[in-house]
């Protein structure tokens, strides 16, 4: 079986209350996932992955560290945490993704996937 990767981040920020929150974005079918795409060979993993932040999101950010990994059938997400330090108004996706910023104990309500929710317990243990 032919594994496919995907990669990405989990963008977040402190809120006004000096919380930890995360930014999901909506997909064509009405789930809520974090951005990622296909590796950009010239741009490498993580320049991909911010690039995606952008083209999905209209964020862009630092990376903090390596990346976060998770496997979905013959799917390999590799996703690394992001601290948003830019919102923008319109970004190319715009037209049809909605974006929205959920505290982690909301965010799997949103996440289908338990491997993304697993990650993302993951990640919030270690941003906190």
């Amino acid at each position: 079986m032919k594994i496919t990767k995907k990669w990405g981040v989990i963008p977040y920020r402190e809120n006004r209350d000096g919380k930890i929150e995360f930014l999901i974005v909506s997909t064509s079918r009405g789930k809520w996932v974090f951005p990622k795409g296909n590796l950009i060979k010239r741009l490498g993993p993580s320049r991909t992955a911010q690039l995606e932040a952008y083209e999905e999101a209209g964020i862009a950010g630092e990376i903090s560290s390596s990346p976060y990994s998770t496997r979905v059938g013959s799917t390999k997400f590799f996703f690394y945490p992001l601290e948003v330090s830019r919102i923008f108004k319109d970004w190319p996706e715009s037209t049809f993704r909605a974006r929205k910023w959920v505290l982690p104990k909301e965010a799997g309500l949103y996440l289908r996937r338990k491997p993304f929710k697993q990650m993302l317990k993951t990640a919030t243990a270690e941003l906190v």
